[in-house]
């Protein structure tokens, strides 16, 4: 018998004694179990060993030889610290000595080698500027330096701040302060610009895809640009210029912003705050200068306007739009247009970004009280997209949007240099500024825009004799309705016939059903033209209200807008743009997230249900109970609608149902003698009796231009549904009708 070292197994010899088969028996099982302990073990580790082997055979032929052809941009090839490239390999001619730049204006971060190399090589090496900060206009000055700079701060209408960290705006901010206040903070400056510091864009940086790729993984809207001291040091103080050249040192750039100083013979114009669209630009020039002999193309892309602040978001009517208006072929007129917040971040998230290719008088950003328009030269700009500056997941509509600009891709002669230009309009939207630009339609007066011009006129010249805003709408309100009581009193009018009318035609319901049976042919017929009656007095009511509902709605959109209402205290409530948040409540009301208790809003919506209930009829049955039952919960419905309205709008709510009420009661106690006599037959001829005859006294008084226009219109449409009445009667009496119906 023998043992296998390899397998355990024993082979047995030819057979011999049975004791010694038994001893060798015994001595084989103690051995194969030794052996096959030690031999799986050993059986694991070499099945581990051959798994690396192979594992690493396999990786490095993928990282040698698979993957570079196969997926040649995920394998760059390492490049050397310290490695020599040469100066942009793009022309054959590029390492000739007429394309160098010439020795006076080789940057300082250009490196040459020495002149035994065998071509001339560039250090790819970035320049190392400072990261300043520079301040265009006025400082915000304190209580006791006031004084001193009123001279500066009147002759500028702006104050920006610039920094070098890609020679963009961080921020700009209205020198004003006593008529645009920072929202909050009285007493402070307003930042028309840059008023979110958490979003990673700046206005009016730039990128180019020539220069960025010199750059290791930076771009121009993040490298430190050098600063160039002006020449003239008068202008150092509205003027400030940028510079960059290229580490290949094929391009220099140059960006000059400059705002505007108002002379003395301007700050003697009346309102000049109002009417000089000038003060409120910031001008910007891109210059790009080609320092080498031969031809070159260059493009890039500028960022629009960041941070237009969005004040008292929880509260706010209108977010951020991104407003654009585009030349039409005749080159004067303009097709305007807008994207919102919503629409911007939803396109954006679905790689839908929308690029716009026509050719743009003004591209910007637009909220309700203030714009930030980019006003590029003809012919610069080739596309434009809207850009997510910083996004909020919850609430898209708070969403902080941008604009980009992509000029059109230039050819620049050798040592030749092209500039453009771009205006920033960065100010209130006030008709008088916004109309020289122009970009009306950033007013958002909507569909009744003359009416809302007009109401606006009357609120500033309220305010101009001396009167507070919040007196000045309650003025508003009590001019426009005296100028509607013509058509209010002939709706008070037919309101009163209703109420008598509503008792009659609910007994002329029941004697029809008693005497022709519920849901029968006949009273179905008669019911038809019962409810016909009905339907001609309340729309005969309803017509002045749809006649006053333009105003109105103008009269809603001019208060709720008016920037004139911005931080405008009146009474207890600090701003008439916001609500009034007599004070804050202990808690957070549940779904509605109401952190502070309105007043306002309470007073107008309980003076509309006192209203209600005044001008409604009594119900006559039930359907007519649960019909004003669910309009009383409808006003406790809309007065939840209104708790966050602004204050100013709450005031003209609580001005109109005053003075509805009031003027209710004047026609009801005041008015003249007059017999209303009602047919007891709404369905009598015509020709004998009308349903309703109003006789009036005193019949020599001449109504005004108004009421005698109202009242012919009336008489007409009186005479017009009493001769149609009387064809259908005659009508119905033919004979040969009668026996038709047999």
């Amino acid at each position: 018998m023998r043992c296998c070292l390899l397998t355990g197994q024993v082979e047995r010899f030819p057979r011999r004694s049975s004791a010694f088969e038994a001893i060798l028996h015994s001595d084989t099982i103690r051995v194969s179990h030794f052996f096959s302990g030690k031999l799986v073990s050993g059986m694991e580790q070499r099945r581990l060993l051959v798994f690396f082997v192979v594992s690493m055979a396999i990786w490095m032929t993928w990282m040698n030889f698979l993957g570079p052809m196969l997926v040649p941009d995920a394998f760059p090839k390492p490049k050397p610290k310290g490695a020599i490239q040469f100066a942009n390999n793009d022309d054959a001619s590029a390492d000739s000595p007429e394309s160098a730049p010439a020795d006076a204006m080789r940057p300082a971060n250009v490196a040459v080698e020495s002149e035994v190399a065998p071509a001339k090589v560039v250090e790819n090496r970035l320049p190392e500027h400072p990261s300043v900060s520079l301040l265009l206009g006025p400082a915000d000055p304190d209580h006791n330096d006031a004084a001193a700079l009123k001279d500066k701060l009147d002759e500028f209408f702006l104050s920006a701040s610039l920094t070098s960290r890609g020679a963009a705006v961080e921020f700009i901010e209205l020198t004003d302060k006593k008529r645009y206040p920072s929202f909050g903070h009285r007493g402070e400056r307003i930042r028309v610009i840059g008023s979110d510091p958490r979003s990673p864009l700046r206005t009016f940086s730039m990128k180019s895809p020539q220069i960025d790729k010199q750059l290791n993984g930076s771009s121009l809207d993040h490298v430190a640009w050098e600063v160039v001291p002006e020449v003239d040091p008068a202008t150092a103080e509205r003027a400030a210029t940028f510079r960059f050249v290229s580490p290949d040192g094929r391009w220099e750039l140059r960006k000059r912003f400059e705002l505007k100083q108002l002379s003395l013979e301007e700050l003697k114009k009346p309102r000049v705050r109002d009417t000089l669209v000038e003060g409120y630009e910031l001008k910007l020039t891109v210059t790009a200068k080609n320092l080498t002999a031969r031809s070159a193309r260059l493009t890039y892309a500028l960022q629009g306007p960041v941070g237009v602040p969005l004040e008292d978001e929880d509260n706010a009517s209108k977010y951020r739009d991104v407003r654009m208006g585009f030349l039409r072929d005749d080159g004067k007129s303009i097709d305007e247009s807008k994207l919102s917040a919503t629409d911007t971040v939803k396109k954006s998230n679905n790689d839908k970004t929308e690029v716009w290719t026509r050719k743009l008088k003004y591209i910007g950003i637009d909220v309700l009280y203030f714009t930030a328009l980019v006003l590029p030269a003809p012919d610069q700009v080739d596309s434009s997209i809207a850009v997510i500056a910083n996004e909020f997941k919850e609430r898209p509509q708070y969403s902080d949007i941008s604009v980009e600009l992509t000029c059109k891709d230039v050819k620049v002669a050798g040592q030749a240099e092209i500039s453009h230009e771009y205006t920033l309009f960065a100010g209130p939207k006030r008709k008088e500024l916004i109309g020289q630009i122009p970009a009306l339609a950033v007013m958002d007066y909507g569909w009744f825009d003359v009416i809302c011009r007009g109401m606006v006129w009357l609120l500033n010249t309220f305010h101009a004799v001396g009167l507070s805003y919040g007196i000045a709408i309650i003025c508003l309100t009590a001019c426009v309705r005296t100028l509607m009581m013509p058509i209010s009193k002939h709706q008070a009018g037919n309101a009163e016939k209703m109420k008598e009318l509503q008792p009659r035609i609910a007994a002329k319901q029941k004697e029809l059903e008693a005497k022709y049976g519920k849901n029968t042919e006949e009273y179905m017929k008669h019911a038809q033209n019962l409810s016909k009656e009905q339907l001609g007095l309340m729309m005969s009511g309803c017509l002045p209200v749809m006649l006053q509902l333009p105003i109105f709605i103008a009269l809603y959109r001019a208060i709720g807008s008016s920037i004139e209402l911005r931080m405008e205290p009146f009474l207890w409530f600090e701003n008439l743009a916001s609500p009034d948040a007599l004070f804050k409540l202990p808690f957070v009301v549940p779904w509605l997230g109401w952190t502070d208790f309105n007043l306002l809003p309470c007073i107008s919506t309980g003076l509309m249900f006192m209203h209600q209930k005044l001008t409604m009829p009594p119900p006559t049955n039930d359907e007519q109970a649960q019909q004003q039952k669910m309009m009383s919960y409808m006003m406790v419905f809309m007065g939840a609608m209104f708790f966050r309205v602004p204050s100013g709008l709450c005031l003209y709510f609580i001005a109109t149902n005053v003075w509805s009420m009031t003027e209710r009661w004047l026609f009801q106690h005041l008015k003249k003698t007059k017999a209303v006599t009602v047919d007891s037959d709404p369905f009598a001829d015509p020709a004998k009796s009308k349903f309703v005859t109003v006789k009036k006294e005193n019949t020599d008084e001449k109504p005004s231009a108004l009421g005698g226009i109202w009242d012919r219109l009336q008489k007409s449409a009186d005479n017009q549904y009493s001769t149609s009445r009387q064809l259908d009667n005659t009508s119905t009496n033919r004979p040969d009708k009668k026996k038709k119906k047999k």
